[in-house]
């Protein structure tokens, strides 16, 4: 067959395999996109919206809080959650929030197909491939029907990234930076970028990119507040750098979920680990993201100002930066368009057919997607992780292509790469102990647990009532009120079967169990705006409207529960709550009230924020008005039964963990120091055992029931 012959079958093999992807993107991809209101976009749609409402967003994060408000919403989405997404990144939403949320998604799908006109049009000025063949890459990402599916953010990031490199090449390094800042506060990854302007000295691109950044962050401060950005920058963040924001043993293809898989044991999520070994899996997570990351940051030239040269560099940051992410979700790999495009452009150049073949299989191979058991046992795993060793090629790939172009006078180490060769041993070596001090601490808690078989994403808000232990199971159903019996915790029963709606908290006495029922959109009589608190044991009576978290006191005669106005919560109590008597409010107004403990009208105690401060507890004092404890960043309190003790939990670098408070004396003492978080302590009748959720060895936040004697 002649040369010609072959070309002609190529050009028609290309058009008729771009005419498929294009009529499947057509047929089923669009339509299914357009029809179905998926997460993430109702994550950032909600956010935007309490943002534009007014509603104070300091508890923005926080599960059950951010429920109540898509339920309020009336969002036809079973569960929500904003974690790991910057608060920054839901502002572009802030103009789709005049719209209902399937019509702002229909709005989001239209402008990000828009976007792949300018995409297109950079990648053909960085690389000079035809455009028939730049839309043959849009088209077969497998991750660009993710993004529209669920309405995320990843095509607009991509136009940023490819605009930024264009600016860079062409002389405007200001905006070059700004644009990568812009793209790193929406999802922190892109912030990887600055190495390369660090690495070539780019004082200019640099500047610009960090005074973008702090305005950038300066607008999300004015319109979120400061809570909701510590609480992500201080006790989120760090949970997904070392792989345990979201999905910590879900078989996906990060390398920090495979080694907690193989390595690491958790007793409801991962009890039979191919071998349980915390230290190499802090060896192995601190060394092999660096092997995959450093030569992307060492092989960077100072000098080499070429188009060709520039375009490597950026794309073996941005495929080493996404093949070390601890949350790689499919949608992410959108962004392998860009490196793919540069690759394809010189295997072209260099009429390489045979490895662009090649590079074809692997490029579908990280998109599509393959099904996957639920618990696959030992190293069985990684055939189920393909994307991540094509990945790892396509990474070798650009490195072997940046180190053919490399001359021969600079392939001799010199004085700055010895410094970031130092700087690179020292940040493995300290994240090493670091990574192996946490998984050791994390896995004491460990004895503390109550073996529950009732699984969800998180098990909530624990209260023991006689034999039998109550609790919030949060799944993809919803949040549910479970009751177990101590006396055989293999035994469950979910009594609450009539209530469909939401059961966000409850609270449960000898012959009491109220609970806060929030109508969600799927509901038959659903009240928007609204929660209420129902007698469990009474049909289901409503007992107060516009109210959650209820408290009853000692004597179970008295009611107090959590008022919102605009996400601001005030503490408001009910005498003789059967009676219907008046309310009164028990807290300032210019208070945002957390969590409280109700023992009665003269012994209570608050978590709240005055402003934008840090929680804080206030107890009642022998005059009858609230007084601070010494310590911020406190929060859950919770009184013994004989009001001779509180539990609450302190914030001490990054973890909530628990303290105890002698009534009397007022003396304090710390119950616990783990790294992980031990939240929403309870008493049992002896006022002597808490009942606690901890998130030890999981997902931040996703937490299992504990219990620990604390008074001998």
């Amino acid at each position: 067959m002649s040369s010609r012959s072959r070309l002609t079958i190529a050009v028609w093999a290309e058009r008729s395999l771009l005419f498929i992807a294009i009529l499947f993107f057509c047929v089923h991809s669009l339509p299914h996109a357009w029809r179905t209101l998926n997460t993430d976009f109702p994550n950032y749609y909600l956010a935007a919206r309490l943002a534009h409402g007014g509603v104070d967003t300091s508890r923005m994060y926080e599960w059950s809080w951010i429920q109540r408000q898509k339920d309020y919403g009336a969002l036809d989405i079973r569960v929500i959650g904003l974690l790991p997404i910057t608060p920054f990144s839901t502002l572009i939403f802030l103009p789709l929030t005049f719209f209902g949320v399937l019509t702002a998604k229909h709005i989001w799908i239209l402008l990000n197909l828009v976007l792949l006109i300018p995409i297109a049009w950079i990648l053909h000025s960085l690389t000079r491939l035809h455009p028939g063949r730049i839309a043959l890459a849009i088209f077969l990402s497998f991750p660009l029907y993710r993004n529209l599916l669920y309405g995320q953010f990843y095509i607009f990031l991509l136009f940023l990234i490819l605009a930024a490199c264009l600016s860079y090449l062409r002389g405007y390094r200001s905006l070059a930076g700004a644009l990568v800042a812009i793209a790193g506060i929406c999802k922190i990854f892109p912030l990887l970028l600055f190495l390369f302007f660090l690495r070539r000295r780019d004082w200019g691109a640099l500047a610009s990119g960090v005074i973008t950044a702090c305005l950038a962050t300066g607008l999300s401060l004015a319109i979120f507040g400061l809570n909701a950005h510590r609480v992500w920058l201080f006790e989120i963040l760090p949970w997904v750098m070392h792989g345990e924001g979201l999905g910590t043993y879900t078989t996906t293809a990060s390398i920090s979920g495979i080694l907690h898989c193989l390595f690491l044991s958790e007793p409801q999520w991962n009890p039979d680990p191919w071998y349980s070994w915390p230290l190499v899996y802090a060896v192995l997570a601190s060394v092999l993201p660096m092997l995959i990351l450093a030569p992307s940051v060492l092989l960077i030239r100072r000098g080499d100002e070429s188009p060709k040269g520039v375009l490597l560099e950026w794309s073996s940051l941005l495929t080493a930066s996404l093949a070390i992410s601890t949350i790689p979700a499919s949608y992410n790999f959108v962004l392998m368009i860009f490196p793919v495009c540069v690759i394809a452009s010189i295997l072209l150049q260099d009429r390489s057919y045979k490895w662009l073949t090649v590079l074809l299989a692997i490029y579908l191979g990280i998109g599509f997607p393959l099904p996957v058991p639920e618990h696959p046992q030992g190293l069985a795993l990684l055939w189920y992780v393909p994307r991540l060793p094509l990945m790892l090629a396509i990474v070798l790939g650009l490195y072997v292509l940046q180190r053919r172009g490399l001359p021969v006078a600079e392939e001799r180490p010199t004085r700055t790469r010895y410094v970031w060769g130092a700087a690179i041993i020292a940040f493995v070596i300290l994240n090493i102990r670091s990574s192996f001090l946490l998984e050791q601490g994390e896995r004491k808690e460990y004895n503390y647990r109550i073996p529950l078989n009732v699984q969800g994403f998180a098990n909530t808000s624990p209260r023991m009532l006689g034999n039998e232990l109550h609790f919030i199971r949060f799944s993809l159903s919803g949040y549910q009120l479970v009751t177990k019996s101590t006396q055989r915790f293999d035994a469950y029963a979910i009594p609450w079967d009539s209530v469909p709606e939401d059961i966000l908290s409850f609270t449960a006495t000898d012959g009491n169990v109220l609970i806060e029922r929030v109508s969600t959109a799927s509901s038959k009589t659903p009240i928007p705006n609204s929660s209420q608190i129902l007698d469990a044991l009474d049909k289901f009576r409503v007992v107060v409207e516009n109210a959650h978290d209820p408290m009853l006191s000692r004597d179970g005669r008295d009611l107090a529960f959590l008022r919102d106005n605009r996400g601001r919560a005030s503490l408001v109590m009910r005498r003789s709550f059967r009676t219907r008597s008046m309310e009164e409010i028990l807290t300032p107004p210019r208070w945002n009230v957390y969590e409280a403990s109700f023992l009665s009208e003269d012994k209570f105690a608050v978590a709240a924020i005055k402003n934008d401060d840090r929680p804080q507890i206030f107890i009642t004092d022998s005059t009858h008005r609230l007084s601070t404890l010494s310590m911020t960043d406190s929060r859950y309190p919770s009184f013994s039964p004989d009001g001779r003790w509180m539990a609450y939990s302190h914030l001490d670098h990054g973890f909530w963990n628990l303290w105890l408070r002698d009534e009397h004396s007022g003396a304090i003492s710390r119950i616990a120091n783990v790294p992980c978080n031990q939240i929403q302590p309870s008493w049992e009748s002896d006022s002597k055992t808490l009942l606690y959720s901890s998130d030890c060895g999981r997902s931040i936040w996703f937490t299992a029931i504990s219990r620990r004697k604390v008074i001998p």
